[in-house]
């Protein structure tokens, strides 16, 4: 009977530990902090060389310096909403969401925002508005590294080439 009871107590701990989890941030890992640079530094062309070949339309755009996509990823002046906006607000809280084990979206949110939007208690990520709150980047792990596929454009929907 007493084993009976501790079990039962345990379990009970256990669920109600898991059920008052809140949602975690990390630091950017070798391969975000790559890419984002890129962005931070408003480097397109270098941008452009890290995708993978998979990515080369999205790469040509880059190089080929279509302003709406240069609008949304690195913004025309501090304070856009744009993907650089956000990066430019360290430190950078990224939170993972796995989409298989060869795929993940990395949200990347300005210093203390993440904590804003998830205090204690909140059980489920809020990710609050992209690229005001976050930043939203798409990573493929391609022969062993992670790289970025979308240049983070997946924060918002990609306008259509201009021209």
């Amino acid at each position: 009977m007493k084993r009976l009871a501790l079990a039962a107590t345990i379990s009970g701990l256990a669920i109600s530990a898991c059920a008052t989890t809140s949602p975690t941030c990390r630091e950017a890992d070798a391969a975000e902090r790559m890419a984002f640079g890129q962005i931070v530094a408003g480097h397109a062309g270098g941008l452009a060389d890290s995708l993978p070949p998979e990515s080369a339309a999205l790469a040509e755009r880059l190089r080929g310096e279509d302003p709406a996509l240069r609008h949304q990823i690195f913004g025309q002046r501090m304070g856009d909403y744009s993907v650089r906006t956000v990066l430019m607000q360290p430190p950078l809280c990224v939170y993972e969401q796995s989409v298989s084990s060869s795929e993940r979206i990395s949200y990347v949110f300005p210093n203390g925002r993440f904590q804003t939007l998830n205090p204690e208690g909140v059980t489920e990520a809020r990710l609050g508005s992209p690229a005001r709150d976050h930043a939203r980047c798409h990573f493929r792990l391609i022969d062993g590294q992670w790289r970025l596929t979308d240049a983070c454009t997946s924060t918002f929907q990609t306008p259509a080439p201009v021209g």
